[in-house]
Parts: C-alpha cells; structure tokens; sequence
C-alpha cells in the first residue's frame, strides 16, 4: 500500500509541482494551502505517513502547526519535514522542538526531497515492524504461560474420568478451569469464562483465578467460596464493565455426589444413568453483576454412568460460514449420542463435532469443555 502523504504551502506552482513529482513516484498526496486546512486536512486524512509543512504559512507558522498537530493523538506519531526558506540553524533547532524530524531549505532539489522522503518512510516501517514483533513476542510468551496455567491435567479420582480442553480465540483468552484434589475422594473444579475475549478478558482471568483458588482453599462449600469472591471482585469488575460467569463444583467421591454453585454458567448438562440428557439452569448471576449476593448451593448425583458436561459459551455458539450457531439443541442431542461413551471420547467427539459444524469457519470465541463420567469404583 501507498505511502500517505499531506503537504501543505501556500506557493501554488511548488504546491502543485511537488504534489505531482510525488504522485508519479505512488505516493498518496494530499494538499493544503494555509494553517487552517492543513489540520483540518491532518484531522480528516485517517493514517497519515508523513506531513511537509511550509514554516512561512498564512494565518499561523508551520511550527504553530507543527506544535498543534503533536498535541492531537491522532497525528502526534507523524513525522513532519519543514519545507521553507527560513534555513538559519536558530530556525532549525526552532523546528526540531516544534516536532519536526528533518529540514530541507528552499529552494532544493527535488531529488534530495524524495531521497529523505524514502528514508525517513523506510525508517517509520523498520520501527513499526520492529514493534509488532516485539508484541507478538510478548503475546506468544503469554499465551505459553497461560497455557501452562490453565491446561492442568486433572487428577485420578476413584470412580470418576475426567476430560478437559480449553482453546482460546486469540493467542490468550479469558475461559479457565482448574482441579483441586483434596483427598482421595474429594475433588474442587472450576470452569469460568469472563466477558469479551483477548488480553483485556485474560487480564481478568488472572485476577480471577487467583481469587477462586484462594477462596476455595479457605471455604470448604462451593457456594461461600463462590459469594466470597464476587465480593472481592465485584469492584473490580464493575470498575471495567466486565462480569464472569462460573460453575464451582465440589465432588464428593464417597457418596457420589456433586455439590456446586453455579454464578450464569452456561452451558452445564446431566445425563443420569440411561437417562435423557437435561440442562442445569444457573440459580444465581455472573460475578460483578450484584455486589452482595449470596449464592445457592445445589447437587447432583455423579455415580456410576452418569455424565456432567460444562462448556463455555464458545462451543454452543460456535459459527459456520453462513452464521448459523451449533446452539443449545444440537448440542445436547450430539451429547444424548455420546453418554454412554467414556468421558475422553464424548470431549473428543464434541470437539470433533463442533469444529465440522464450524466447516473451518474463524473461531469467534473461546472454547472450554469439561467431560465428567462416573463410572464403578
């Protein structure tokens, strides 16, 4: 793509005469005659490469207009060469302050105006290269380390198989789950997926994290754990217009039980033994939506042939290329097929399935899937 460029002077036959040498060259030009229209035309342009900029200008000096077009966001970046008759060294230094890279004295050759040009575009480019490296290098590290963080392998409990996968959409996302055996028989599990997805949903995710691994570990119940934490983040949270939604779960291997508190998690289904597959309705909101609530305390049998399947979003809403979502019912009659199957292969049949539902078609949002399967002790 074409270099963008605005210049403005108020000499129409050097305004014209260089505006043409630059457009032969495939440059973008754009000019302006006085003050007034050069920012106007600054301000309108959308990405601008690079501003020439006359000093002697009607109505203000183009280093009044250099000093102006630094103060705006939007053009602050862009590097301005001074154009003008005005060569002292006191003039130079005047527009080195004002925001100017070069200064090129009138009258000069248009050869040595394009040489400048070309060097000064192919050094913004180095630089712009050079920082999208840097920052997809920073967001590969942080997507290792939350991939080390969140892809915890779950642990042997007696009765019960376990699958879990969590993809995100971008390189780092805001769905996580996380296993805590406290005995032998006694298994703590979260599933979360905070609102919106990349850095600003994996910021969250951190912080949330830390807080429902802390809360679990003090609170035996997963309901006190889970009104703990909102109350803990729900300042955060509405500070930043976010909310997560969350199924904490507490299984209990000796009676075969899960006991869970569940703040708007969807997508949560049961299948009991032989049994037609149901959706567990969430009882209570996502995290930071209510500063003091106390969550309710729900169970469910987990025993032997009985299957919970907890999903994010990401999966019931997966897209195909014409824009049709997999959507809760599809879901759940691909589960009903699956229940008798071991925990493994339902999630890697879900997975399978979601993905030729999706045709190859972009993943819009992250993807957690948590498979529980009882199965004779």
């Amino acid at each position: 793509m074409s270099a963008s460029i605005l210049y403005v002077e108020d000499d129409p036959s050097l305004r014209e005469l260089v505006a043409y040498e630059l457009s032969t060259d495939g440059y973008r030009i754009e000019t302006a005659e006085d003050g007034a229209s050069g920012l106007a035309a600054a301000s309108r342009a959308g990405q601008l490469d690079l501003i020439l900029l006359d000093v002697q200008l009607p109505g203000m000096t183009g280093f009044e207009i250099s000093r102006k077009l630094q103060e705006d966001p939007r053009t602050a970046a862009v590097p301005i060469i001074f154009l003008t008759a005005r060569g002292t060294l006191e003039d130079r230094l005047t527009g080195f302050e004002a925001g100017g890279v070069d200064y090129l004295a009138k009258p000069f050759a248009m050869t040595e105006l394009k040489a400048r040009i070309a060097a000064l575009l192919r050094q913004r480019q180095n630089m712009q290269q050079q920082g999208a490296a840097s920052v997809s290098g920073e967001m590969a590290e942080a997507a290792t380390i939350q991939k080390h963080l969140i892809e915890r392998t779950a642990p042997a409990v007696a009765g019960l198989e376990i699958f879990s996968h969590c993809r995100p959409a971008k390189e780092i996302g805001g769905d996580f789950y996380d296993f805590r055996l406290v005995e032998k028989d006694q298994l703590i599990f979260m599933v979360a997926d905070v609102s919106g997805k990349g850095l600003p949903a994996a910021m969250i995710m951190t912080s949330a994290r830390t807080a429902l691994q802390g809360a679990t570990q003090r609170l035996y119940s997963p309901e006190a754990a889970m009104t703990q934490v909102n109350r803990d983040l729900y300042d955060d949270l509405s500070d930043v217009g976010k909310f997560i939604t969350v199924f904490l779960g507490h299984y209990d291997g000796i009676n075969r039980q899960l006991a869970y508190a569940n703040a708007g998690h969807s997508l949560v289904v049961h299948c009991p033994a032989g049994g037609d597959c149901c959706i567990v309705e969430a009882p209570d909101p996502p995290l930071g939506i209510l500063s003091k609530h106390f969550f309710a305390r729900e169970s469910l049998p987990l025993a032997s042939g009985d299957l919970l399947v907890v999903c994010s979003d990401g999966i019931f809403e997966a897209e195909n290329p014409a824009g049709e979502r997999v959507g809760y019912d599809l879901l759940l009659e691909w589960i009903q097929t699956l229940a008798d199957q071991p925990a493994g292969t339902i999630g890697q049949q879900i997975l399978q399935q979601v993905a030729e539902f999706s045709d190859q078609w972009h993943q819009t949002d992250d993807q957690t899937l948590l498979v529980f399967k009882g199965v004779a002790r």
